[in-house]
């Protein structure tokens, strides 16, 4: 609605200088843009929903089953089925001081490490994978490393690449994938410890537990 009467002012307002007009086709664009990432938001929303069958179940009283979203503390057992499942080498390393964070960087976190061992164990099988965890002051650094054959088998990958951009992103992060050095592929993600305000851009305070 906001891009439409944006539109409909544009065109229909009697003599409205060019500054005004580029002012409600910049409302228009800045709402199609929103509409855009809220599509691409939900569609991140969704496949958590479907992915989420491995935790607990809660019983809810109206008879639905819930369960709850993963975070950092369930990395432990992803790594561990992941070892079970490939018959390789899966390693978790963690440094600095593991606090919990945001819940929603905490989500991301998860499903960046967990997509990204899915795609080494269909590119690379068998290959060895070191899952490391930075925790910074602001700040969680992901390193997955694998000793596969590297970037070339991941050319026509679909969708799970962008797919982790997509989530370091929607949290205010960031996410590099490519060959390792010394051989393999390697996925880095840097995630803020608070997810920025929707309004202001601004990281909230962190709190620690």
């Amino acid at each position: 609605m906001i891009a439409v009467q944006a539109e409909t002012g544009r065109l229909t307002t009697p003599g409205l200088p060019a500054a005004g007009a580029q002012r409600f086709a910049a409302i228009g664009d800045t709402a199609r843009a929103g509409l855009t990432e809220m599509r691409r938001l939900l569609g991140v929303l969704r496949e958590d929903a479907e992915q989420d069958t491995a935790a607990e179940p809660v019983l809810q009283p109206t008879g639905q089953v819930r369960r709850p979203q993963p975070g950092l503390p369930q990395l432990g057992g992803l790594v561990d089925d992941a070892r079970e499942a490939s018959g390789g080498v899966v390693r978790l390393i963690m440094s600095g001081q593991a606090d919990r964070l945001d819940p929603g960087v905490e989500l991301a976190a998860y499903r960046i490490v967990q997509e990204a061992l899915t795609n080494a164990r269909r590119h690379a099988p068998g290959a060895a994978v070191d899952v490391e965890l930075r925790y910074a002051d602001d700040a969680l650094r992901l390193r997955i490393r694998d000793n596969g054959p590297g970037q070339a088998a991941r050319y026509h990958a679909g969708h799970g690449l962008l797919g982790m951009r997509e989530r370091a992103a929607a949290v205010g992060g960031s996410l590099q994938t490519g060959d390792a050095r010394g051989g393999g592929f390697c996925v880095e993600a840097e995630l803020p410890a608070k997810v920025p305000d929707v309004m202001t851009g601004r990281r909230a305070e962190r709190t620690y537990q």
